[in-house]
């Protein structure tokens, strides 16, 4: 049975050569529990008042589910974002795959979600993030290439039974067109505070959840710097909530003084 590899946080070259051989690695104690309680204390206003089904910015569809709820704009609804934001290991990591072999000149943010996903929520279906930019993927994977590097923090703990992401390591390397075997698959269970580390080209997917335990996930995408983040932090977000960040926050939110980018 195929299972994901486990590294403490400061192995970055451990996680480094589990995301370029597995797709996807777990790493432990990113963040503390205190951290991940005020998180979720911050967002849960804003979870009350949405209706299941629905993601914040009013998309809902079967590939969303019916029994989740996602938020944006997540800098104006907690002040923890920005540290979220700017962990180091979590830099390091993302620089060192994105801008391997001279690929890009930076990393930028594409998008942060909040997912919940409730009882009764059944499995999402397969798909790769790096998908949200089709044409670039296809280019870069042919030098087996990441064009995103994504985290998705377990701000409850993630188990087999309330909908731990589902993964096939080893997938990012396929080729097009190819559906997993059910033993190519195994889930994300970790600890809250752990997060899932994985390529933009890996196959995943939200798990069932069936137990009354709702899972919480925070996620964070980064990108080359040459592509278009799939979220407008200056449109989902108050924008002098951003413009308070700090200079390297909001480097990496691609709002920079001048508001122009020469070469990206």
């Amino acid at each position: 049975m195929v299972a994901l590899k486990h590294f403490q946080s400061d192995d970055k070259q451990g996680i480094c050569d589990a995301i370029n051989e597995d797709g996807a690695c777990i790493v432990e104690s990113l963040i503390s529990s205190d951290l991940c309680d005020q998180l979720v204390g911050d967002f849960m206003p804003f979870l009350d008042a949405l209706p299941w089904g629905v993601d914040e910015l009013g998309y809902k569809s079967d590939f969303y589910g019916s029994r989740t709820k996602r938020l944006h704009g997540l800098f104006s609804k907690s002040k923890a974002m920005e540290e979220i934001l700017t962990l180091p290991r979590v830099l390091d990591v993302a620089q060192e795959l994105l801008l391997a072999n001279n690929k890009a000149r930076d990393i930028r943010l594409s998008n942060t979600e909040l997912m919940v996903l409730a009882e009764h929520q059944d499995v999402q279906d397969f798909h790769t993030d790096g998908g949200s930019w089709y044409r670039a993927q296809v280019r870069e994977k042919q030098t087996k290439d990441d064009i995103l590097i994504s985290t998705n923090i377990a701000l409850t703990e993630f188990t087999l039974t309330n909908g731990a992401t589902r993964v096939v390591p080893g997938s990012h390397l396929w080729p097009e067109g190819r559906v997993p075997e059910a033993e190519e698959i195994c889930q994300a269970v970790m600890p809250k505070g752990a997060a899932l580390f994985y390529s933009g080209n890996v196959i995943h997917s939200g798990g069932a959840n069936t137990d009354a335990m709702t899972r919480i996930g925070l996620y964070l995408g980064y990108v080359v710097s040459w592509l278009r983040p799939i979220e407008n932090q200056m449109v989902t977000n108050d924008p002098a909530d951003v413009l308070a960040l700090s200079e390297q926050a909001k480097q990496l939110l691609d709002v920079v003084e001048g508001g122009f980018t020469v070469i990206a």
